[in-house]
């Protein structure tokens, strides 16, 4: 039977299984939780810079985070830059409007693609930005046709990280910077690592979280130079984005039990781990940067 045959019952139930999820898998859940992900975060997919300003979450923390990735390897006008994982279209469409760059985004899933030529136009950027499909380790471009590559949250997803990180340094210009932010798990080695981290694994069909070592690694045998690797709960505050305190859970908890949706359910579940795994200090969000050489050795 094929994924899309699945009612939401038989896909959530799927992903929840823990086994490794194939692609095709992974894509239809990512298809059918468009209006989810759209009604709990909005355009933007990933996690926010968050500032301890006593203000509530908001949209504004994430658009805070892509100019944070961005301004760290000092995106200019005119650029060419590649989002590889790039959701619903929102940050090739802020990177277009805010660094007057042509950006270019990558999903692998058809109606993410067709939802984000709607977001791109709202915000006025169809002429310097535009969507393709694609998947990561086998990216749809000729060599060094980008200054920049660009990932928010999306490499946890990839069953193969290196061959994304490989296909980035194929597809830079000599000289050009990769950047991103992803999901860590932090490397703090106790018995519950493997309880707390394993249902963030699952509810979000994720292969497994890696380390910002790990990250370094792939870099390095990739061929880049220079790889910087920061945690960002040393320059944000991490917990303010995710359900840590006993009475968020206690609420999520409720709410799961009440929700007769099985995808929104799926996501709550998520939500849940993540907020146990943050407060526990299994989880974090790391931030990345390196360069490809200008010449070849």
């Amino acid at each position: 039977m094929s994924v899309e045959a699945l009612g939401d019952d038989a896909l959530a139930q799927a992903i929840r299984s823990g086994q490794r999820a194939g692609q095709a898998l992974v894509d239809e859940y990512y298809r059918r939780c468009i209006p989810i992900y759209l009604d709990f975060i909005g355009v933007h997919w990933h996690t926010g810079f968050y500032r301890d300003d006593g203000k509530p979450v908001r949209p504004a923390d994430q658009v805070r985070m892509i100019h944070h990735i961005a301004d760290s390897i000092s995106l200019a006008a005119n650029e060419r830059v590649l989002d590889v994982g790039c959701g619903i279209g929102g940050t090739p469409a802020c990177l277009a409007r805010d660094y007057q760059v042509e950006a270019v985004g990558l999903t692998p899933v058809r109606e993410q693609r067709r939802v984000a030529a709607r977001i791109v136009a709202r915000a006025g950027a169809a002429a310097s930005a535009r969507i393709d499909l694609g998947h990561a380790g086998t990216l749809p471009y000729s060599d060094g046709c980008f200054d920049a590559v660009v990932f928010f949250e999306s490499p946890c997803h990839f069953p193969d990280r290196l061959a994304f990180f490989e296909e980035a340094f194929r597809v830079l210009k000599p000289g050009g910077r990769i950047a991103g932010e992803d999901w860590l798990a932090t490397g703090v080695v106790r018995d519950d690592d493997s309880r707390l981290l394993e249902p963030v694994h699952r509810s979000w069909a994720i292969p497994a979280l890696g380390t910002g070592h790990e990250y370094l690694e792939h870099l390095a045998a990739a061929g880049f130079q220079a790889g910087e690797y920061v945690d960002m709960q040393t320059e944000m505050r991490l917990e303010k984005g995710f359900a840590v305190s006993p009475a968020q859970q206690r609420s999520l908890s409720e709410e799961i039990e009440s929700c007769r949706h099985p995808l929104l359910a799926l996501t709550l579940e998520g939500l849940l781990a993540l907020g146990r795994a943050v407060a526990a200090g299994a989880f974090t969000v790391g931030r990345f940067r390196a360069r490809k050489p200008a010449a070849a050795a």
